[in-house]
């Protein structure tokens, strides 16, 4: 009797499927429960069949279940019984049923029969019956399922934005020159003299005239950049890190992409993600998106600068550990081999060295893995600037008056020596704030506040505030203005205190 739970043997299937989908109900129900015919279980054929005793009895006689194997169709006869002696049923070996049609046994043996006893006769019959009954039901249909990697494909509105893409102008290599070329210094050093390659044919960064460069540093980094050697940048906030690398790849010519890390930043940001095409979800499928840095490390010559990349959480990091490694390549989920272009560079910038932030002063950033860290082959701690140095970019971007602006350096230098200043950060980024708020007409003491002091923790800023007043806050405005300083006329003093001390009483 058929049940759920009765099983279906391999070579059975076939032909039970065969009856089933037949039936003009099946492709409803089976569509009903979000599937297509060829997804149907075991399980649910037989559920389907239970509702039709016509087609439960068929599937019955596929699988030989005809109570105590009576025809199905037929009346029961006693000759069908099985035989019962001394209260015992004999069982009865079930025989796969003949199917009718141009096949038949005795036709076969035919020429032989009459050498044929009746054993052999029957022997021969029942050993042929399965393969004249799978010969007579004709071609079966097989359905298989095959599970597929899934294609994303690119819409036509996608491949002509990539094609587009791919025939823009790229970067490529030109003639190469020496450092000092590039930065003209009479310094004897040795890398100074280094060949630098220089990059035409891409948009690079346009060069600000007003950068004032480290030289010994910028030579680290330019000849890294020859050897395709990754490079860390490490220091406070404002000292320069993010400026460096595109300076030297406006100088050079390079493309230039600038990645900014946050703790929210995800990995689909770096590598892509499928998204609906140009055409929108009615007239083209999915598309492969590229993220901003496959899109960079797609481009000859690309300088790809990673702003704090501390502050990323440990997936993104793990991403950039991939890319940076020797082979410099990522496996897109579309399974394309992403390679970085000829001419490629990493660079982070990055407020610590990878270990964290021991003094506070950097909240939010991680402890990036060693692995991570030795894929940059070289590491530039990058420091604030002389003073002297300082002054000459502060007058180079404010326009103010060099005394005025080395008096501000120099003020700026000893306030981040003292001690007690250890733990907050003064950068030229604030310092022209400050100047150019002077300018505009304002106290240098609000400017002060406005720019530089008011981030700082109490203590600190009263110290610095203090300084700032004895010094020079006083006379500020007219240094950067460049207008004399008003002298206010001088009263006598006639007090007691100063003849008790031998002031001179005018």
């Amino acid at each position: 009797m058929l049940t759920l739970n009765t099983q279906i043997p391999t070579a059975a299937r076939p032909q039970i499927r065969a009856l089933v989908k037949a039936h003009a109900d099946w492709l409803p129900f089976i569509t009903a429960r979000g599937k297509i015919s060829a997804q149907a279980l075991n399980g649910e054929l037989l559920e389907f069949a239970l509702k039709y005793p016509a087609l439960t009895a068929q599937i019955e006689n596929v699988l030989n279940l005809s109570p105590l194997g009576a025809p199905v169709n037929g009346p029961e006869t006693m000759a069908d019984d099985p035989v019962i002696m001394n209260d015992t049923i004999e069982p009865v070996e079930p025989v796969e049923p003949v199917v009718s049609g141009p096949y038949e046994f005795d036709a076969i043996v035919s020429s032989v029969d009459q050498f044929l006893s009746p054993v052999v006769r029957k022997e021969l019959s029942t050993a042929l019956g399965a393969v004249i009954t799978a010969a007579n039901r004709g071609p079966v249909e097989v359905e298989r399922i095959v599970e597929v990697e899934r294609i994303v494909e690119v819409a036509p509105g996608e491949g002509a934005a990539r094609a587009a893409a791919a025939a823009a102008p790229k970067a490529r290599r030109d003639k190469r020159i020496p450092f000092r070329a590039l930065y003209p210094t009479k310094a004897k050093n040795a890398h100074y003299d280094a060949l630098v390659t220089l990059w035409t044919g891409a948009q690079s960064p346009s060069p600000d005239p007003f950068h004032v460069p480290d030289l010994h540093q910028m030579s680290i980094l330019l000849t890294a950049f020859e050897r395709g050697a990754n490079t860390w940048l490490a220091g406070p906030s404002g000292s320069g890190k993010s400026t460096m690398p595109r300076e030297a790849a406006a100088r050079t010519g390079r493309p230039f992409t600038l990645i900014k890390m946050m703790k929210s930043t995800d990995t689909e940001t770096l590598i892509g993600q499928v998204g609906v095409g140009a055409g929108g979800l009615a007239n083209s499928g999915t598309v492969w998106q590229d993220g901003a840095l496959i899109k960079a490390m797609r481009q000859p010559g690309m300088v790809i600068l990673i702003d704090e990349l501390t502050l990323a959480p440990p997936t993104v990091q793990a991403i950039i550990l991939h890319v940076a490694g020797d082979d410099r390549s990522f496996t897109l989920p579309t399974g394309e081999l992403v390679t970085a272009a000829d001419g490629v560079v990493f660079v982070v910038a990055d407020n610590t060295c990878g270990t964290g932030d021991e003094g506070g002063l950097y909240a939010g950033t991680n402890v990036s893995s060693v692995a991570l860290v030795n894929r940059f082959a070289r590491m530039i701690i990058v420091d604030y600037l002389s003073a002297k140095a300082e002054a000459e970019a502060l007058a180079n971007h404010t326009r103010c008056p060099m005394p005025a602006a080395r008096h501000l350096a120099d003020f700026v230098a000893t306030m981040r020596r003292l001690p007690s200043m250890a733990a907050v950060v003064i950068s030229l980024r604030q310092m022209v704030a400050f100047v150019q708020m002077v300018q505009d007409g304002f106290p240098s003491r609000d400017a002060f506040i406005a720019t530089v002091s008011c981030r700082m923790p109490n203590a600190e800023r009263a110290t610095i505030e203090t300084a700032c007043d004895l010094a020079w806050c006083s006379t500020f405005e007219s240094m950067v203005n460049g207008t004399p300083l008003p002298v206010a006329p001088v009263a006598p003093s006639t007090s007691a205190a100063a003849q008790a001390f031998g002031d001179k009483v005018y």
